[in-house]
């Protein structure tokens, strides 16, 4: 590569437009799809209830689905929903719009990414920086996770601006107290979020740092006591808030949640060790390029004397994202977020080792690395595929899914051969970027929205506003996902069929699936009333994503016999 391009390329790195340019690749993967896919079920629907209910009752102490308490993650995702739904409210003009709700995700990713860059230019350089952190920010689990509305992606901003600190803390310099206190913010912040996972992530890295170079004198700064006092005002009052609304119960919840994670496969999701490493070439795409330069640099720091400065920088990418990803490996329960916090990480470390490739010449490392990647887009392919077979019908299925892997498939090709024939290194990274965007948009915006199969609780609410029953009373029997429920009203009854058959009243809308409905007509005959399905797209069939099942649902009303 010429030297011209290097030095362009360098000093666009250390500019304001590369932040700019990060952060905007980031929210445009986020965005993808986030108005256009149906809420999902289970842990998104359920999140954005609980928010809903905040917003209809103006309680924004308990978290509830309908009146379950849910008391599994804190507050912190709820509050920002919150905010960013009554901002948009005018846009969207309901609560039950998901895009706001979504949004707050998509701006965590977006800070995430511009954290990473942050980080990276501290630890590695602007060069090997702004290369690690754009592969980031539009890879496959950070956009999907940014497009749906839970707390990882909040979360890993939390983490990403906590670990970005301690980064630039470890140089030194003037600013330790403003850096100190940023730590300790964020970390706050991400326990706010999701618990204990950013003080998991920030002691594992200090304690690895620690064991391995056998210092720790730059830690000090961390002791500074505002710091602290900064997280526990951040924590404080929402904890005793909850404590006393609950009687300890969130807490007691909470413990229940974590416990049957940490014992064995919590709600079905055991797997093996090996699991999330398996995936990661599919989840870090398109930095699936760069893991054999990841690899090879990241030996050499293992093998490199604790006191050499010139691995000080790997050292701490390492101790950041190895430890946590095993604790995530060996858990028995596993699911492909939850190593997402360790992304930013393994993204620099990428950077740095493509870096380190191009004044070495690595060229058998370069050839893995084109064959990572191009198996890894295969992957994203074959989704495309599957998702585009659940279209609406069987003949919308055979039309769509060929044409979406064809597409998938010259996307991938041509980002392949830019990737092994160029020599410019802002076009390899360009080709890759593109390539992973593209992917994006094609699962996410085009995709996913028009597989109906897979968002059976989105069809039936759309034939429930077909049929005019969307403002009756509604009643649900034998499908039990909150994501009804968030589509529909807050006051929906997911119940059984001896309920319907005592209280329900002719005129009341009903959702009831194939295998409870003979029971219901024969308890409701005694009382002179019939289910009677509506007429227009009645009938729902679909793939239940909380289950895994398929479901055949029936939309109508209640009807006198």
């Amino acid at each position: 590569m010429a030297t011209d391009d290097l030095t362009a390329f360098d000093r666009f790195a250390q500019s304001w437009r590369a932040m700019a340019l990060v952060a905007l690749i980031a929210l445009a993967s986020a965005l993808f799809g986030a108005g256009g896919v149906p809420v999902m079920d289970r842990d998104e629907a359920r999140f954005v209830q609980a928010t809903r209910q905040m917003l209809e009752t103006g309680d924004y102490v308990h978290i509830n689905v309908q009146a379950v308490e849910r008391n599994k993650k804190p507050v912190g995702i709820h509050w920002l929903q919150a905010a960013s739904v009554w901002f948009f409210k005018p846009l969207a003009g309901s609560f039950n719009t998901i895009w706001p709700y979504r949004f707050v995700s998509a701006l965590g990713a977006m800070l995430a990414a511009m954290a990473t860059l942050w980080a990276g230019r501290a630890l590695i350089g602007p060069r090997a920086a702004l290369i690690g952190a754009s592969l980031f920010a539009c890879g496959m689990l950070l956009g999907f996770e940014g497009m749906t509305a839970k707390t990882d992606a909040a979360l890993l901003a939390c983490v990403t601006v906590m670990m970005g600190a301690l980064a630039h803390l470890r140089l030194g310099g003037a600013h330790a107290k403003r850096l100190t206190l940023i730590f300790w913010g964020a970390l706050g912040l991400g326990v706010l979020v999701k618990g204990p996972i950013a003080p998991m992530v920030a002691v594992l890295t200090l304690a690895t740092l620690a064991v391995w170079e056998r210092r720790a004198n730059w830690m000090k700064p961390l002791a500074w006591w505002p710091g602290p006092l900064l997280a526990l005002l951040v924590v404080a009052p929402w904890v005793a808030a909850i404590s006393i609304a609950t009687h300890g119960r969130f807490f007691g919840g909470m413990g229940a949640d974590i416990g049957p994670k940490l014992a064995g496969g919590s709600e079905g999701h055991f797997a093996w060790p090996g699991y999330h490493l398996a995936l990661l070439p599919l989840l870090i795409f398109p930095a699936s390029y760069a893991l054999p330069f990841a690899l090879r640099i990241g030996k050499r720091a293992l093998q490199a004397k604790r006191d050499d400065a010139a691995f000080a920088a790997l050292r701490l990418l390492l101790a950041w994202a190895v430890p946590t990803f095993l604790v995530f490996e060996l858990a028995p329960t596993k699911l492909p977020h939850y190593t997402l916090p360790t992304y930013p990480a393994l993204a620099l470390i990428c950077g740095a080792g493509v870096v380190m490739a191009l004044n070495e010449r690595w060229r058998i490392t370069h050839a893995l690395g084109l064959a990572v990647f191009a198996l890894a887009g295969a992957g994203m392919v074959a989704a495309w595929s599957v998702g585009a077979a659940f279209a609406s019908s069987e003949s919308a299925a055979t039309a769509s899914a060929l044409p979406a892997a064809l597409a998938g498939a010259l996307v991938l090709m041509g980002a392949v051969s830019v990737l092994g024939l160029a020599r410019s290194l802002p076009v390899r990274l360009a080709a890759g970027v593109v390539c992973a965007l593209v992917l994006s948009f094609g699962f996410r915006q085009i995709i996913l929205p028009g597989a109906h199969g897979l968002f059976p609780s989105n069809e039936a609410a759309q034939a429930l506003r077909a049929n005019g029953l969307a403002a009756r009373p509604l009643w649900v029997l034998g499908y039990r996902e909150t994501s009804l429920v968030f589509l529909t009203r807050t006051d929906a009854h997911l119940t059984y069929a001896e309920d319907v058959a005592a209280h329900a009243a002719a005129g009341d809308a009903m959702v009831v699936s194939q295998d409870k409905l003979p029971a219901l007509q024969e308890l409701l005959r005694p009382r002179g009333l019939l289910f009677a399905q509506g007429g227009n797209a009645g009938e729902v069939h679909g793939l239940n994503l909380g289950n895994g099942r398929k479901v055949t649902l029936y939309v109508g009303v209640l009807a006198p016999n």
